[in-house]
């Protein structure tokens, strides 16, 4: 996605956001983007399809979320733009704000064995505690990884992994 494209998904997901009038409202308008997307996936190469008319296109929307049908505008709007290609983005950026809304980090963390609900505790309350959020964690096994973890949250990278500490050492001998 060039940049131009990331900044009128934003900018689109911004639009979308600010119908919300509240974070609830927000929390559930983001839900139902969601569940738009999942609905329409099969129908994804006949919305993309440049053979295809924006009208016929937008009645398809508008017949297959007849239960969402502000979402629907929404994706109808997209059409008549030609930026439904955008959708995925524009439900990441939306997933974003709705986050902000509500005070959440999300959080991916990777260990080679599997967490204990305890240390999955403590790690959430960690990340919480370092983003001054409440943190959504995914755990992931990577049987790879020699031991720690690893955690990519908010575009960060914290690597506190044996393999990458053994790493810095080599390199503090080696200089």
């Amino acid at each position: 996605m060039n940049t131009t494209q990331r900044i009128a998904a934003q900018r689109y997901a911004v639009a979308y956001d600010a119908l919300s009038t509240s974070s609830q409202e927000a929390l559930r308008r983001q839900k139902d983007l969601h569940n738009a997307i999942k609905a329409l996936a099969p129908a994804q190469n006949y919305l993309s399809s440049p053979r295809v008319s924006t009208a016929e296109k937008k009645g398809l929307v508008l017949s297959t979320l007849s239960s969402l049908p502000d979402t629907a505008a929404f994706i109808a709007l997209l059409l008549d733009a030609k930026r439904f290609a955008l959708l995925p983005a524009i439900e990441q950026q939306v997933q974003q704000l709705t986050d902000e809304r509500l005070g959440i980090v999300r959080a991916e963390v990777s260990s080679a064995q599997i967490l204990s609900p305890r240390q999955q505790e403590q790690t959430k309350e960690a990340i919480g505690q370092r983003y001054h959020a409440r943190a959504e964690v995914t755990f992931n096994v990577n049987p790879q990884l020699l031991g720690g973890l690893k955690i990519s949250c908010q575009g960060e990278e914290i690597d506190g992994t044996l393999q990458h500490q053994l790493e810095k050492l080599l390199k503090k001998i080696s200089n």
